[in-house]
């Protein structure tokens, strides 16, 4: 796999570029090259002469190269590469695009605006050389929102082979109709996450006083993929993320760990096809902590308890779904990445479940003050994870809902939250 199918965008740099030449990668069904940007005329493209703008000849080769990746199976268009002259052509010299910085900026705006539906995700990365001068590449994976079109051409491509081709009506049809089906099969996917995690309750001392959480992330198409997760008499090595502590930095810019007592369990058993780790509390099983990860890339963190067991913080501390909510977004991070498939989309599944009229004793976001609040069941909405750089966003929207969720507001003054030891995406 070259890095730049499956490296992040954040770390990408010339020696990758200078890594297709040295391989000789040959254009293929993830993978096209462009020296320059297309023009129509002689006089080329007014971006490479010097100008402000991309002409339509160029937005419209890049937009139907991009879109024909996204209606197939992902790939990445290379602008500032040329190839070969022999038969099969390779990537043979790198010729920098003048003011690539700039130009990725630009193109971003014309996915935004020249794609329906909008692509879920796409990434327009500036590889920058000497001065402004450097390589651009559009990269994207399958969408789980195809077919796409060009809105200018009215044009659904599609990748084949090395190629690039307009879809027949009978196709578009066919690939509508998969689609749907896979977002049914997602839905059902996490409704049997759901109903397995009721049978964690009947192993309680007291299933029917208890309370639990369960947090799912799963693919929304089917672009991760792994032979085997267990390896070796454990999690094989390059899935187990470490357990990351979340911290939230106020307006005063003071910080303070949001304790979240997650008991992170570390001994993993096989399963079908998947990986488990649980941690138990004691014989009596009062409390019950897990891990799991699948081969298809669904991955879940649960926790569940008696009533009552946590007499010092209250039956539910408040920083827990919020730290494995943390640390479900850099797991699932993790394995799309290891699985090579960076752009692959997580749908977020949480729910709090409670078997009798728990309530929890909890300090407020800015106070270590105990108060009690009312919890009650609550499937919270489904959260949407994309790029990498979106984990911060996510993490403090959720603080917010959980928060919400209690009856309570998070005010500004209470800032934002971070994760400890996760390079935050620049």
């Amino acid at each position: 796999m070259i890095e730049v199918l499956s490296k992040p965008a954040d770390e990408i740099d010339i020696h990758d570029i200078e890594r297709l030449i040295e391989l000789e990668v040959p254009e293929g069904e993830q993978v096209e090259f462009k020296e320059t940007l297309p023009a129509r005329g002689p006089e080329g493209d007014p971006w490479m002469n010097g100008r402000g703008s991309i002409g339509d000849r160029a937005k419209t080769v890049i937009l139907e190269e991009v879109v024909a990746f996204s209606n197939a199976h992902g790939g990445v268009l290379v602008l500032g590469v040329q190839e070969s002259d022999a038969e099969l052509a390779v990537a043979a010299a790198i010729l920098p695009i003048p003011r690539c910085a700039e130009l990725a900026k630009r193109l971003e705006l014309v996915f935004r605006d020249c794609v329906e539906p909008q692509l879920p995700q796409i990434e327009v990365i500036a590889v920058p050389m000497k001065g402004d001068g450097g390589v651009v590449l559009c990269r994207v994976n399958r969408s789980r929102l195809a077919p796409h079109r060009v809105t200018t051409t009215r044009v659904c491509p599609v990748r084949r082979s090395d190629r690039r081709e307009e879809m027949t009506m009978r196709e578009i049809q066919d690939m509508t109709l998969n689609v749907s089906r896979g977002l049914e099969w997602l839905g059902r996917r996490l409704a049997e996450r759901a109903e397995l995690f009721k049978r964690e309750f009947e192993r309680l001392h007291t299933p029917e006083d208890a309370y639990g959480v369960r947090l799912t992330g799963a693919p929304v198409g089917d672009d991760v993929r792994m032979d085997r997760v267990f390896r070796d008499g454990r999690l094989a090595r390059e899935f187990d993320e470490p357990w990351h502590a979340v911290v939230q930095r106020d307006k005063s810019s003071s910080e303070r760990t949001l304790a979240g007592h997650f008991e992170v369990p570390v001994y993993w058993q096989p399963r079908l096809r998947a990986a488990r780790a649980e941690s138990q509390y004691d014989t009596k099983r009062f409390r019950n902590t897990y891990r799991e990860l699948h081969c298809d890339g669904l991955i879940e963190l649960g926790f569940v308890s008696v009533r009552g067991v946590h007499d010092e913080e209250g039956p539910l501390p408040a920083g827990l779904p919020v730290e494995a909510f943390a640390n479900l977004l850099v797991w699932a991070d993790c394995v799309r990445r290891q699985a090579q498939a960076p752009t692959a989309e997580y749908a977020l599944d949480v729910e709090i479940i409670s078997t009798s009229d728990t309530t929890i004793s909890v300090g407020t976001y800015m106070s270590p003050r105990f108060q009690r609040l009312e919890l009650e069941s609550t499937r919270f909405p489904r959260y949407s994870l994309a790029g990498s750089e979106e984990i911060p966003r996510l993490l403090n929207l959720f603080w917010r809902d959980f928060w919400n969720a209690v009856g309570q507001e998070i005010r500004a003054e209470a800032g934002t939250l971070s994760i400890a030891d996760w390079p935050s995406p620049r």
